[in-house]
């Protein structure tokens, strides 16, 4: 969010989130065992992912191959704990809107190109947001609250150790 942001900066972040969000996305959507990624969840999941989003913004910056690497998620140990760190992700979007706003103008992007990852779902982030709020509602018991907490808190925690790294 500094105004002095350069190009170079802003490449490298894209990349470490592309690790981030590649790693939660395999996750989510093939690598959690089926009994906490019931079909319902793989549909929501789905209507959220974007890894290919930042790949575009990459792909702006003439960056093809963004590698492999990423950070170790936190173990899911039910739909409770899934659900505490999509809620960091499914988060992430709203922020992204000021930050995507903040980057176009810095940075002189126009229309999202390089930026669409902030940007997100654009004018559906909000009502996307309150949907996801009315799963967690919906399929979270009370007496889980706390692991899905301690699940959101593992994410948050990991996401920003991980978008602290060193450059390579």
């Amino acid at each position: 969010m500094r105004m002095g942001l350069g190009r170079s900066e802003y490449v490298f972040c894209l990349q470490r989130l592309h690790g981030v969000v590649a790693a939660w996305e395999k996750a989510a959507t093939g690598h959690v065992g089926d009994a906490i990624r019931p079909e319902w969840l793989r549909s929501v999941v789905k209507q959220r992912l974007r890894r290919p989003m930042l790949e575009r913004d990459l792909a702006h910056f003439n960056v093809m191959n963004v590698g492999a690497g990423g950070p170790v998620l936190p173990e899911f140990q039910s739909i409770s704990s899934l659900l505490g760190a999509m809620y960091v992700m499914e988060g992430s979007t709203l922020g992204g809107q000021l930050i995507g706003r903040h980057v176009d103008r810095v940075l002189g992007l126009v229309d999202g190109e390089g930026s669409a990852y902030f940007h997100g779902h654009r004018e559906l982030t909000g009502s996307m947001w309150r949907e996801f709020c009315g799963v967690l509602e919906a399929e979270i018991p009370e007496t889980d609250g706390d692991a899905t907490v301690a699940a959101a808190k593992a994410m948050f925690q990991m996401f920003g150790a991980w978008m602290q790294g060193s450059k390579p």
